[in-house]
């Protein structure tokens, strides 16, 4: 990373690099703007329907039109769930790649400023070594048991 990129930089070239779709770009507005119209006009159908069968003094009519009624519900509940599956992915996606960022940031934020270092593998099971820190006579902590990682106090 050059010190002239940008977090925001590093970040979309990062995003690319991963191959996560843009939320803002592509099919899933289009995808939401067909749940977002089947929602009404499943809700339109449905009302107009219901107040139709409500209305008319015919049993065949009357019967239709709740039969109607109830396929509008139907497409509202099939535009609720277009809606939200299309406009939820999106941001969950985007909202997942920016906390693995901003994991990779914290990592090398913590690595760099010295409070771990990686394990150069000199300590044995015992803890002491030729090189390791013990035997230089800094206090050792495994800071992530298994990890690989130690901190050393000085």
């Amino acid at each position: 990373m050059t010190s002239a990129e940008s977090r925001a930089d590093r970040f979309a070239r990062e995003l690319a690099d991963l191959k996560i779709s843009d939320p803002a770009a592509g099919h899933p507005r289009g995808w939401q703007r067909l749940g977002g119209v089947l929602m009404v006009l499943g809700i339109v159908l449905g009302v107009s329907s219901y107040l139709i069968s409500q209305r008319t003094g015919a049993a065949l009519t009357a019967s239709t039109a709740i039969t109607i009624s109830l396929g509008g519900v139907t497409l509202s509940v099939v535009g609720g769930a277009i809606f939200l599956r299309y406009s939820l992915t999106g941001f969950l996606r985007f909202w997942l790649a920016r906390q693995s960022f901003e994991l990779n940031l914290l990592a090398e934020r913590t690595l760099s400023g010295g409070l771990l270092a990686p394990s150069d593998g000199a300590l044995d099971s015992s803890g002491s070594g030729s090189g390791s820190a013990a035997a230089r006579g800094k206090h050792v902590v495994d800071a992530e048991p298994g990890r690989g990682w130690t901190r050393t106090d000085s």
